[in-house]
Protein backbone atom coordinates (compact mmCIF):
# COMPACT_ATOMS: atom_id res chain seq x y z
CA UNK A 1 0.00 0.00 0.00
CA UNK A 2 1.58 3.24 -1.39
CA UNK A 3 0.43 6.67 1.12
CA UNK A 4 0.73 10.23 0.21
CA UNK A 5 1.06 13.36 1.90
CA UNK A 6 0.60 16.73 0.27
CA UNK A 7 2.78 19.15 1.88
CA UNK A 8 0.06 21.85 2.42
CA UNK A 9 -2.24 20.14 4.61
CA UNK A 10 -2.14 16.85 5.95
CA UNK A 11 -3.83 14.41 3.57
CA UNK A 12 -2.56 11.43 4.09
CA UNK A 13 -3.04 8.90 0.93
CA UNK A 14 -2.08 4.83 0.19
CA UNK A 15 -1.41 3.74 -2.99
CA UNK A 16 -3.85 0.41 -4.04
CA UNK A 17 -1.09 -1.84 -6.31
CA UNK A 18 0.67 -4.48 -6.18
CA UNK A 19 3.63 -4.28 -4.39
CA UNK A 20 7.15 -4.04 -6.24
CA UNK A 21 10.04 -6.81 -5.31
CA UNK A 22 12.45 -3.62 -4.89
CA UNK A 23 11.65 -0.96 -2.79
CA UNK A 24 11.38 2.11 -5.21
CA UNK A 25 9.08 5.36 -5.03
CA UNK A 26 5.46 4.76 -6.18
CA UNK A 27 4.72 6.42 -9.42
CA UNK A 28 2.58 9.88 -8.70
CA UNK A 29 0.32 9.74 -12.10
CA UNK A 30 -1.82 6.64 -12.71
CA UNK A 31 -1.79 5.15 -9.39
CA UNK A 32 -4.72 4.91 -6.98
CA UNK A 33 -4.30 6.90 -4.03
CA UNK A 34 -6.32 5.82 -0.94
CA UNK A 35 -7.14 8.80 2.09
CA UNK A 36 -5.64 7.38 4.89
CA UNK A 37 -5.28 10.37 7.21
CA UNK A 38 -6.54 13.80 6.51
CA UNK A 39 -6.13 16.93 8.88
CA UNK A 40 -4.60 14.74 11.29
CA UNK A 41 -7.47 12.43 11.58
CA UNK A 42 -7.87 8.66 10.02
CA UNK A 43 -10.44 8.57 7.12
CA UNK A 44 -12.72 5.37 7.39
CA UNK A 45 -14.08 4.44 4.54
CA UNK A 46 -17.63 4.93 3.55
CA UNK A 47 -20.82 2.96 3.14
CA UNK A 48 -22.05 3.54 -0.22
CA UNK A 49 -25.49 2.48 -1.29
CA UNK A 50 -24.88 -0.18 -4.13
CA UNK A 51 -21.03 -0.87 -3.56
CA UNK A 52 -20.22 -1.21 0.45
CA UNK A 53 -18.06 0.73 1.62
CA UNK A 54 -15.69 3.11 -0.41
CA UNK A 55 -12.34 4.50 0.23
CA UNK A 56 -11.66 7.89 -0.05
CA UNK A 57 -8.95 7.86 -3.31
CA UNK A 58 -7.61 10.00 -6.04
CA UNK A 59 -5.92 9.21 -9.37
CA UNK A 60 -3.86 11.40 -11.11
CA UNK A 61 -4.28 10.52 -14.75
CA UNK A 62 -1.26 11.44 -17.38
CA UNK A 63 -3.68 11.09 -19.73
CA UNK A 64 -5.03 15.27 -20.23
CA UNK A 65 -3.65 15.69 -16.92
CA UNK A 66 -7.20 15.08 -15.56
CA UNK A 67 -7.95 14.13 -11.85
CA UNK A 68 -10.07 12.09 -10.16
CA UNK A 69 -11.62 9.94 -7.53
CA UNK A 70 -14.43 9.95 -4.34
CA UNK A 71 -14.09 12.35 -1.39
CA UNK A 72 -16.00 9.79 0.79
CA UNK A 73 -19.59 11.47 0.37
CA UNK A 74 -18.88 12.21 -3.79
CA UNK A 75 -17.20 11.76 -6.72
CA UNK A 76 -14.66 14.26 -7.68
CA UNK A 77 -13.27 15.56 -11.09
CA UNK A 78 -10.89 18.13 -12.65
CA UNK A 79 -7.48 19.04 -14.30
CA UNK A 80 -4.06 19.51 -12.37
CA UNK A 81 -1.18 21.06 -12.97
CA UNK A 82 2.24 19.36 -12.20
CA UNK A 83 5.78 20.75 -12.95
CA UNK A 84 8.63 18.90 -10.99
CA UNK A 85 7.72 18.50 -7.14
CA UNK A 86 4.92 21.53 -7.69
CA UNK A 87 1.65 20.65 -7.84
CA UNK A 88 -2.11 22.30 -8.58
CA UNK A 89 -5.22 21.41 -8.87
CA UNK A 90 -7.66 23.40 -10.97
CA UNK A 91 -11.37 23.26 -11.40
CA UNK A 92 -12.25 20.55 -9.32
CA UNK A 93 -16.10 19.37 -9.52
CA UNK A 94 -18.32 17.14 -7.53
CA UNK A 95 -21.32 14.94 -7.79
CA UNK A 96 -23.94 16.40 -5.20
CA UNK A 97 -24.72 13.03 -3.56
CA UNK A 98 -26.36 13.05 0.31
CA UNK A 99 -23.76 12.14 2.34
CA UNK A 100 -24.51 9.85 5.41
CA UNK A 101 -23.78 11.55 8.58
CA UNK A 102 -19.82 12.24 8.86
CA UNK A 103 -19.46 11.75 5.19
CA UNK A 104 -19.79 15.51 4.29
CA UNK A 105 -17.48 16.55 6.76
CA UNK A 106 -14.50 14.30 5.37
CA UNK A 107 -15.65 15.67 2.06
CA UNK A 108 -15.61 19.20 2.97
CA UNK A 109 -11.89 18.52 4.46
CA UNK A 110 -10.96 16.32 1.34
CA UNK A 111 -12.11 19.64 -1.20
CA UNK A 112 -9.91 21.80 1.20
CA UNK A 113 -7.01 19.84 1.27
CA UNK A 114 -6.72 19.57 -2.65
CA UNK A 115 -7.35 23.58 -2.93
CA UNK A 116 -4.11 23.90 -0.63
CA UNK A 117 -1.64 21.71 -2.14
CA UNK A 118 1.48 23.47 -3.83
CA UNK A 119 4.22 20.40 -3.68
CA UNK A 120 4.35 16.88 -3.48
CA UNK A 121 6.88 14.44 -1.92
CA UNK A 122 6.85 10.66 -2.31
CA UNK A 123 9.34 8.69 -0.35
CA UNK A 124 8.63 4.85 -1.00
CA UNK A 125 5.21 4.39 -0.74
CA UNK A 126 4.10 7.66 0.86
CA UNK A 127 3.18 10.74 -1.02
Amino acid sequence: MKQLIPLALAILLGACAAAPAAKSDAPLLDTHWKAVELEGMTVEAATGSASGKRNAHLILRTEKNMAGGFSGCNNVRGGYELQGESLRFRQMASTLMACLPGADGTGQRYHSALAAIAAFRISGESL
